[in-house]
């Protein structure tokens, strides 16, 4: 088992592949670090493992990889349903580690997994009445 504080040298490291190091910030919470990307909370780093929080489609394909578990919150079955465990042998593989960092931190941006729509601001009509 990895030690959290190699967990998030190798996320960092991953990051860093993708582009995204610099914007990331981590934080103590529920007995490990959370790993956050603008705010948006997308990894859990624990005595556990690593835990990203994906879709439900990428948790089943995730979850059909063998090692790879639900991570458990105790007292907290919400949190729980979002966070997969990846295998730890993942953890020293960083091209197959790579593409789930980037899903978990594309649908934590999103929180549902979907692009959001473009929104235009609202202009202010100038006709006078």
């Amino acid at each position: 088992m990895h030690p959290t504080a190699i967990q998030e040298e190798i996320m960092r490291d991953t990051l860093g592949k993708l582009g995204l190091s610099m914007q990331v910030t981590s934080q103590r919470m529920m007995g490990g670090y959370g790993i956050s990307l603008k705010g948006h909370l997308f990894a859990h780093l624990c005595s556990e493992g690593t835990g990203l929080r994906l879709s439900p489609e990428d948790q089943a394909a995730l979850l059909a990889v063998p090692g790879a578990k639900p991570l458990v919150f105790p007292n907290d079955p919400a949190r729980s349903a979002k966070f997969v465990l990846v295998p730890e042998p993942m953890l020293d593989k960083p091209a197959l580690l790579a593409p789930w960092v980037k899903k978990a931190v594309q649908f934590s941006a999103t929180g549902s997994g979907r692009p959001q729509p473009n929104r235009r601001p609202v202009q202010k009509s100038t006709k006078k009445k």
